[in-house]
């Protein structure tokens, strides 16, 4: 890692407080704040500034450990922010080398953070980040080990959640559990692709009873199900996982006393 002059923080703030999508100066501003910086280097990676993202975000990754007890009610907490870096770290290093070994250790990092933190994430799945991984593994040439190690955290999850429970409780909650979900999901489309579409649809059925579901998330589903060609079927279940119906983690109810 090397340091960033204030000349080049100066210039990728320039960058990220400019442009179609600009962020406010009073997030970004800060090169001695590692959240600022996180948000710096993330923002130079969605506006493919890649080696300026790779610089930024490798202050982070390697110095930081986040704080587990910060929790805001609104906004990112620590936490959030530090395994969006290692996952952006992650896909600059499989994209740039499709080397799962490289990459892989990041996302294995991400995952134990997510699995550590006791509060609620306000905005990443925190299965997500073992999708990512699952999907990097058979990418780069272990999809059996990928295979395995999914079907044993559906198998460990059944047996005892690790997922953190809701606030308040919410019977659309109860079986919420995105790591069984995303692994259910990898194992589907890994099906599909050996043109087990039944089996693939089946598993997509099974993989629903853990995500939240709105309203207009359960007649997806059902309308899913209720298609009867196997290939129509599976695009119904592609096209599910296009919408998050529900935030993955209950949020508190605030009442107007609050």
């Amino acid at each position: 890692m090397r340091d960033i002059d204030d000349q080049e923080w100066k210039g990728y703030v320039a960058k990220c407080t400019s442009g179609e999508w600009p962020v406010p100066p009073s997030f970004v501003s800060d090169k001695n704040n590692w959240v600022c910086r996180a948000i710096v280097g993330r923002v130079l990676y969605f506006i493919k500034d890649v080696e300026g993202a790779m610089t930024v975000l490798s202050t982070i990754v390697n110095d930081v450990e986040p704080n587990m007890e910060d929790h805001p009610e609104q906004g990112m907490c620590e936490a959030e922010h530090f395994v969006l870096c290692l996952r952006d770290i992650s896909e600059i290093i499989w994209k740039l080398t499709q080397n799962g070994d490289a990459a892989v250790p990041y996302l294995d990092r991400a995952f134990a953070v997510c699995r550590a933190f006791p509060y609620r994430f306000h905005t990443e799945a925190r299965g997500d980040i073992w999708y990512r991984r699952l999907n990097v593994l058979a990418e780069s040439g272990k999809l059996s080990q990928a295979v395995a190690e999914a079907e044993e955290m559906v198998a460990d999850e059944k047996q005892e959640s690790h997922t953190p429970k809701p606030i308040i409780p919410d019977p659309l909650y109860e079986k919420v559990n995105p790591y069984i979900f995303y692994s259910l999901r990898f194992l589907a489309e890994q099906k599909h692709k050996e043109g087990k579409t039944a089996e693939a649809c089946s598993l997509f059925a099974e993989a629903y009873d853990y995500f939240p579901l709105s309203a207009a998330g359960r007649r997806d589903v059902n309308k899913a199900k209720e298609t009867k060609d196997a290939e129509e079927q599976y695009k119904a279940w592609i096209f599910c996982t296009t919408y998050q119906y529900l935030p993955w983690e209950k949020q508190p109810i605030v009442s107007l006393r609050d």
